[in-house]
């Protein structure tokens, strides 16, 4: 099976897939597909939830009084060992950097058009994001 198999017959088991159900599952089940896509040395695991949680402290935390981001974590960074983030108006300062930002964007609302095209309350918004990636698309074919 692979891991999308086991999750998906997890949530089926009471409707609602939990994810500290699936790690219990995965321990008992040390020849699962999930067992083998989590880390089970507590020492890295805990590094890793550090890391985890200062992402979290940095999206909560460095904002501005209307509560916007100040620092942002471009694609280019993500890609590099450790990631890291830059300041908003030096991105926005830098055309080629503006440019790796808006593309970030645009595919994050694409991710979210997916995940969100069954509500049709939303139609418009994903309209309003086409005509705008098509801008963008004309615009570096000029």
């Amino acid at each position: 099976m692979t891991i999308r198999d086991e999750l998906v017959e997890l949530q089926k088991h009471d409707g609602i897939l939990r994810p500290e159900s699936a790690v219990m599952w995965a321990r008992k089940n040390p020849k699962s597909a999930l067992h083998g896509a989590l880390e089970w040395d507590d020492n890295a695991a805990a590094h890793q939830y550090r890391i985890w949680q200062v992402r979290q402290l940095i999206a909560v935390h460095v904002v501005n009084e209307e509560g916007v981001r100040q620092i942002v974590s471009l694609s280019i960074d993500r890609i590099n060992q450790g990631g890291g983030y830059r300041e908003i108006n030096s991105i926005l300062a830098s055309p080629p950097l503006r440019e790796i930002l808006l593309a970030d964007a645009l595919a994050e609302l694409e991710r979210m058009r997916l995940k969100y095209q069954g509500l049709v309350e939303l139609a418009k918004v994903w309209d309003e994001v086409h005509r705008a990636r098509t801008r963008v698309r004309r615009k570096r074919a000029a």
